[in-house]
């Protein structure tokens, strides 16, 4: 199946990229973040990044479907 995955803030420059489609075989939200960090080292030390699925972020256990949008925010911190 067929994902987009759209990067947001420091991910997009350290990926070098905005966007881009993944083939992926069945998995979850959190699965799916595990192949990233693979992918992507840059992603690995951020333990709390955040996903949204379609919009809505998401357990991780839920399953993606073929034409799923998933959004990756590096963590964030208020004051």
């Amino acid at each position: 199946m067929k994902v987009h995955i759209k990067y947001y803030a420091k991910y997009r420059d350290t990926i070098g990229k905005r966007e881009e489609d993944l083939e992926v075989e069945e998995m979850t939200v959190k699965s799916l973040l595990d192949l990233l960090r693979g992918k992507y080292p840059s992603l690995g030390g951020d333990k709390t990044s955040l996903l949204a699925l379609n919009n809505k972020f998401q357990r991780d256990e839920t399953k993606l479907s073929d034409g799923d949008t998933v959004s990756v925010f590096p963590p964030v911190s208020g004051g």
